[in-house]
């Protein structure tokens, strides 16, 4: 479903350049539907005549894109970028939209990007990376498991993608921030960063980290109005959940918090809602510490 066509556009964001870091998409493999509207809960896009799933990244930049920003988009992916980029263009009429292939887990990398980035217009940062970027080839897409099937290399890579990535990033975006009047920073973790479940050794384990390390960084860098939030999506539909082994999964996870998902089927949430509550963080006057996500009809709990 394309919701960016329907969304009402803005310029709340414009004049502001936000690096939004881990665009991407997936075929579509199954398609869900939301709970209330019936309709399909994910948000797509057209790649040489087949439909894509958007990931939360690229569904950021949309939503971001169509309020006025100057988005700047970071992947691993030269040609997805191009895609991605083609397609917001077209559908946001946002002309300013920018994007480059990089490892974000390159100190050089990293380094040459944000010492290249313009002086024009503040900058602001989206940041929403996991195993998806290619970084780590996942067994079934699943990285729900139980203890005693979780490969050591697992811990590593969700752990050193997700906190290194970030802390790299968060680094040589610094001294831009420090100059600026204002700096907006979203970090968009997990409800897995929160919520416990007896296949999220490795999960929520990697989410938790990154979220304390955003509640660290908020901590550190408000005096310097440098204000970080923590947005925290529950299941959301972006092609993760289409294979039928991951879906088992999350069905177990599900009943753990007596959640009808067996009988009832799995509701997951739209990328685009993570974009509306990333835009929301950066376009209000208040400084928001957290904000969590689940889509009607998934356990809302905030805690194990």
């Amino acid at each position: 479903m394309d919701r960016l066509e329907v969304m009402g556009k803005s310029d709340a964001l414009s004049g502001k350049r936000i690096v939004v870091v881990g665009c991407g998409y997936k075929p579509l493999g199954h398609t869900f539907y939301d709970i209330t509207t019936g309709e399909p809960s994910h948000d797509s896009m057209d790649v040489y005549g087949k439909e894509m799933k958007l990931n939360i990244g690229s569904a950021v930049a949309g939503v971001l894109a169509l309020n006025g920003a100057h988005v700047h988009m970071l992947s691993r992916s030269g040609e997805k970028l191009k895609n991605i980029r083609e397609y917001l263009t077209n559908v946001t009429e946002n002309e300013t939209i920018e994007c480059s292939a990089l490892d974000v887990l390159d100190e050089g990398d990293v380094h040459d990007f944000a010492r290249n980035l313009p002086t024009d217009r503040p900058v602001y940062w989206a940041q929403s990376v996991g195993l998806g970027a290619g970084s780590y080839e996942l067994k079934d897409d699943n990285p729900y498991l139980p203890i005693e099937e979780i490969p050591l290399e697992l811990v590593e890579k969700e752990s050193q993608i997700v906190l290194r990535s970030t802390h790299l990033m968060m680094k040589e975006l610094l001294p831009r921030f420090r100059e600026q009047e204002e700096t907006r920073v979203v970090l968009i973790t997990s409800m897995s960063a929160i919520r416990g479940y007896s296949y999220g050794g490795a999960h929520c384990a990697a989410k938790g980290a990154l979220d304390m390390y955003a509640n660290a960084t908020m901590l550190g860098l408000y005096r310097d109005n440098i204000f970080v939030t923590t947005v925290r999506p529950g299941a959301v539909d972006t092609g993760m959940y289409d294979n039928g082994v991951v879906q088992r999964a999350v069905e177990d996870i599900a009943d753990e918090y007596n959640c009808p998902w067996r009988e009832n089927g799995i509701r997951l949430a739209p990328p685009t809602v993570v974009g509306e509550a990333v835009k929301y963080v950066f376009t209000t006057p208040a400084h928001i510490p957290s904000l969590n996500i689940v889509a009607r009809g998934q356990f809302p709990n905030e805690g194990s």
